[in-house]
């Protein structure tokens, strides 16, 4: 896998051997980032950040902090590696399984939360409840699922909009609280 875009552009990303880790596909992340536009100076939360490929993607399109969380201690261990390769500062990795992670993020905001959760497991509709829990707060919530599934959003979280490429969607969600939103 290879970043796409920013700074770090065509820079190779290695990617465990780890049962169930799927990066998300160059196409999407483009996708993702093109949306988004201007991220720059943003804060990012990357929930089952596998790889770390989109944390690094975010870096490499110049936002000031990406923060990931994975369980897997090879993917871990991948990500450091990965960070050291780079020379980045901007990348805090946390070790961790979700939602009980989130302790070690509490009470923080968030320009994007992006989750790319197992599929099918049901756990994308739990992601927004999991970030009102800790007080995590947040701009967009972006999460990656299966193109099949068609999560139940909480009420106090709006879907903007769903994207479909190939077998997976991404749905940009946005609190309906706009003080939920915002950086205090």
């Amino acid at each position: 896998m290879h970043v796409t875009a920013g700074h770090l552009r065509g820079r190779k990303v290695p990617v465990p051997n780890v049962q169930g880790l799927r990066p998300t596909p160059s196409k999407v992340r483009q996708a993702l980032f093109n949306i988004l536009c201007d991220i720059e100076g943003w804060q990012m939360l990357d929930l089952f950040a596998g790889s770390g490929l989109m944390s690094i993607e975010g870096i490499s399109r110049n936002i000031k902090q990406a923060t990931s969380i994975e369980q897997n201690k090879l993917a871990i261990r991948n990500m450091h590696t990965i960070k050291q390769q780079f020379n980045t500062d901007a990348w805090r990795i946390l070790p961790g399984t979700l939602p009980q992670a989130l302790v070690h993020v509490r009470d923080s905001f968030f320009d994007l939360v992006f989750a790319d959760p197992p599929y099918d497991k049901g756990i994308a509709a739990c992601i927004p409840g999991w970030l009102d829990q800790y007080n995590i707060r947040c701009h967009y919530l972006v999460i990656e699922e299966a193109s099949r599934a068609s999560p139940d959003w909480p009420d106090n979280w709006q879907l903007e909009q769903s994207r479909r490429y190939g077998e997976s969607n991404l749905h940009f969600l946005v609190p309906v609280d706009p003080s939920s939103a915002e950086n205090p």
